[in-house]
């Protein structure tokens, strides 16, 4: 099962840690804005920080070392007015624990981190991130490979119409996955009321 670290109880998560003596847990996600840490916010307000739990090291071990590239910070530099009007928009870097991984770049919106495990055989796992539109309730899913040195998709990025209603963490788990040696991402058809997804398998 790939675990999604979610970010809205970090801070009350590491305060439990230091009464229980629970180890750090691969993949904590953190925000920074402008360089200096601020309160995490990101639009999945459900989110939450596996603390006890054996985390799947293979989720996230992005270079294929045999180790948990564990932790991810998000910095932000801040936009200035709305972006649909002119304005500029907040711009989001994923970063790394482990120097041997370069920045991510995703831009804007409100990127959320997702550990796939390894998808296309290559020994190491694959990153999805999920995020927000600058206007509207179509999100985007992108899944990146680490191959060469550098960060590249996988796959071409697909949209997912939320309908403006929100997105359960085991429906956001069950976008992209991998089942009998095939990769699927699930494909949600725009002129269903329900916005009903169904698996398209990928063609790497």
């Amino acid at each position: 099962m790939k675990y999604i670290l979610l970010l809205s109880l970090f801070f009350t998560i590491s305060a439990c840690r230091k009464e229980t003596g629970a180890d750090r847990v691969p993949a904590d996600v953190t925000r920074e804005k402008n360089s200096d840490v601020t309160d995490i916010t990101s639009g999945q307000d459900d989110r939450k920080v596996l603390t006890n739990e054996a985390v799947d090291i293979s989720l996230w071990d992005f270079n294929g070392d045999g180790e948990s590239d564990d932790r991810i910070t998000v910095p932000v530099i801040e936009g200035s007015g709305n972006p649909v009007e002119d304005g500029i928009p907040r711009k989001f870097t994923i970063t790394f624990d482990n120097k041997t991984l370069p920045d991510l770049a995703v831009g804007c919106c409100n990127p959320m981190p997702i550990g796939e495990g390894d998808l296309n055989g290559d020994g190491a796992a694959e990153l999805s991130v999920f995020q927000s539109p600058m206007n509207g309730c179509v999100y985007t899913m992108t899944t990146y490979t680490f191959r060469n040195g550098k960060w590249k998709q996988l796959f071409k990025p697909f949209p997912v119409p939320t309908g403006c209603d929100g997105i359960s963490n085991a429906a956001l788990e069950q976008l992209v996955y991998k089942e009998n040696g095939k990769i699927y991402f699930m494909e949600t058809d725009v002129n269903d009321e329900d916005l009903k997804k169904s698996p398209k398998e990928v063609k790497l």
